[in-house]
């Protein structure tokens, strides 16, 4: 009989807290309950019981028990340790984010109906090929290397198939809500009922079901987001990253879990059957099949009779949005029936500096980052701090055509609607697709012909798959290449990849067009053939001369707050706390910074930001661990990001 149990709270504090069990009252781990905490009361999670009081403080009693049994199995609690440990966050922010919102007092009873199976899902002989060598493993890690439309899909869903039928669950992730619900129509009339839909787009109380049905196993297989990592079926087997090389898989609140890495580590502990599929994987991800620590298949062709599309390369005139070239196109696909999807890029916010005559983007001499235009400080780095004046000729040509570009994107959406007055177009981004059915309207418009030109942000690029799109093209591909972030190419190439394939999924053949202001881009050359190891292999020699990911793991500080003064001064002796370290205990830990953050101020709040780089990721965590114990204003808020993805 235990009488006191440590609780930890949904909070940025790392300990757990002693609480005195009531007398006569049922608790175990995993449970919630209510507890007196700094002058107010907080729910907190149950992670273990013990008889061991402390006696330097009074130990309070709980104040309420919430539920009548376990809500988080011994798993998860594990997990949420070990989530907590990696990205240096709080066991209770960890459970706080894998707790679906609803009413967890509801009783409610749902049938099972997995054994309603209807359409038969035929494999060609080379997906047979990659279902068979992963299928006869059922463990470990597989990536499935394959052009766009060339029947991933298909591979999964036997996977999940033969998963199921061995008394297993599977979790398969996304990396949009639109495409989630996109999939879930896509394999519905394969697993019927038996499926369940988690993510944030899902109402509360729906998806509080969804959770329940799932953790008592009446559903067989989860369909969601990046938080659906954390489901707890009862015995997991297969999890399923599909785009992996998307960067939504990352939190970008505290705990900054990757569920790309959660899932790693819960296939090796739960003896669960990973596989991750993309046509452009990671850098990391291509890396490590490379090595052989993930088993590589590779479906080298499209599925049935579709062929890849033909890649143009189109320079844009001085003010021009839509070249003749797309204009033509266009009009063209949309007068045979067919349908156009168009890409605007909104990541390259930050205004830089390129030289229109020969193409020179102007880069960091220390970090081979591109430098962004300040109207009053020139060009800056954001990653160590160097400025130098903004010249008046460029210093590789001598000529005068320098121009900035990333501010203002936002006016191109308007100017496509009056470029195209008499087509109908449907725009997909973050806003509209946050709607409840956007994703059904879509996914319905689309299918049925109702939609000439989809518009749309990165998510129209990713994973959709409509027969009659003939036509994919990027705006200003030129948007995105220059944000100040080492990852810039491959978040561009990738995109763009993705996006040439959406076109020519069907019976008639597709092309892509890519308007830019330099068509000498490296990336261009990889695209145009299709050619990702080539791209692979080229930004792979400019990773490891520069020791980036992933020849070294990346940790983020950020620091924000109300005074730019105090965050300077703040970030100032953190960085110096962090060169103490290093230099006392003679760490292997390079630090750039600090600088302030691309996006300075946002929400009335200052940022800077240290970068800190090792080949050493125990030390990289222990030196943040110990560096972030000085005392900082308590107007300064920390935000610390183990191998960060975004670094805006």
């Amino acid at each position: 009989m235990y009488n006191f149990v440590e609780v930890a709270i949904a909070s940025p504090l790392k300990n757990t807290f002693t609480y005195r069990i009531p007398e006569g009252q049922n608790l175990l781990p995993g449970m919630r309950v209510k507890v007196h905490f700094k002058n107010r009361i907080e729910t907190g999670y149950t992670i273990s019981l013990h008889n061991n009081p402390s006696d330097e403080f009074e130990i309070k009693p709980i104040e309420e028990i919430l539920d009548e049994e376990p809500i988080f199995d011994e798993r998860l609690i594990e997990l949420a340790e070990y989530v907590s440990s990696f990205y240096l966050a709080s066991i209770g922010e960890v459970l706080n984010k894998a707790l679906p919102s609803g009413n967890f007092s509801k009783k409610k009873r749902f049938l099972d109906s997995s054994s309603h199976n209807r359409r038969e899902v035929l494999l060609t002989q080379k997906q047979q090929k990659i279902f068979d060598d992963i299928n006869a493993t059922n463990s470990g890690a597989h990536l499935i290397f394959g052009v766009t439309g060339s029947g991933k899909t298909e591979i999964y869903i036997k996977l999940a198939q033969s998963c199921i039928e061995r008394g297993r669950s599977v979790i398969f992730l996304v990396p949009e809500i639109s495409l989630s619900t996109h999939i879930f129509h896509r394999i519905a009339d394969v697993f019927g009922d038996s499926m369940i839909l988690y993510h944030s787009g899902v109402s509360d109380t729906q998806r509080f079901e969804n959770w329940m049905k799932f953790k008592k196993g009446e559903a067989k297989i989860a369909v969601g987001t990046r938080s659906a990592i954390f489901l707890q079926p009862p015995e997991l087997g297969l999890i399923i990253i599909d785009e992996e090389q998307d960067y939504s898989y990352k939190e970008h609140s505290s705990p900054r879990y990757n569920a790309r890495r959660i899932a790693f580590y819960r296939s090796i502990k739960e003896n669960a059957l990973l596989v991750l599929g993309s046509a452009t994987p990671s850098i990391e991800t291509m890396y490590a099949a490379q090595k052989g620590t993930i088993k590589f298949h590779h479906l080298k062709e499209r599925y049935g009779d579709a062929i890849l599309p033909d890649v143009e390369i189109v320079k844009l005139d001085s003010g021009t949005v839509i070249s003749s070239r797309l204009r033509a196109y266009t009009d063209k696909t949309i007068k045979r029936g067919n349908q156009a999807v168009f890409l605007l890029n909104r990541r390259g916010f930050a205004p830089f500096v390129m030289c229109r005559d020969c193409g020179t983007v102007f880069e960091c001499p220390n970090c081979s980052i591109g430098l962004n235009y300040h109207k009053n400080k020139g060009l800056l780095c954001h990653y160590c701090g160097f400025s130098k004046p903004l010249p008046d000729t460029c210093p590789e040509c001598d000529g005068l055509s320098i121009v900035k570009l990333g501010a203002g994107t936002q006016k191109i959406e308007d100017l496509i609607f009056r470029e195209f007055p008499d087509y109908r177009v449907f725009r997909l981004d973050q806003d509209s697709a946050k709607k409840k059915g956007t994703a059904s309207l879509l996914s319905n418009s689309m299918r049925n012909g109702e939609v000439d030109i989809l518009l749309g942000t990165q998510m129209v690029a990713k994973g959709f798959d409509f027969q009659k799109v003939t036509l994919a093209a990027v705006l200003l591909a030129d948007i995105g290449v220059n944000i100040p972030d080492f990852r810039a190419n491959e978040k561009i190439f990738s995109m763009l990849y993705q996006l040439a394939g959406r076109a020519g999924r069907g019976s008639e053949p597709g092309v892509v067009i890519i308007q830019t202001l330099n068509e000498n881009l490296p990336i261009f050359k990889f695209l145009k053939e299709h050619d990702y190891l080539g791209f692979y292999r080229w930004e792979l020699k400019i990773r490891e001369s520069l020791e980036y990911p992933p020849f070294s793991r990346l940790a983020r500080i950020v620091l924000r707050g109300k005074s730019e003064e105090t965050i300077s001064l703040c970030a100032e002796t953190l960085a110096s706390e962090f060169k103490r370290i290093i230099d006392e205990q003679n760490l292997k830990v390079q630090m750039l910074g600090p600088a302030q953050a691309p996006l300075f101020k946002v929400g009335k709040n200052f940022r800077y930001h240290i970068i800190l780089k090792s080949k050493n990721l125990k030390e990289l965590r222990e030196l943040i661990a110990e560096g972030i114990k000085i005392q900082l204003k308590q107007t300064v808020y920390l935000e610390i990001d183990i191998d960060p993805v975004e670094m805006l």
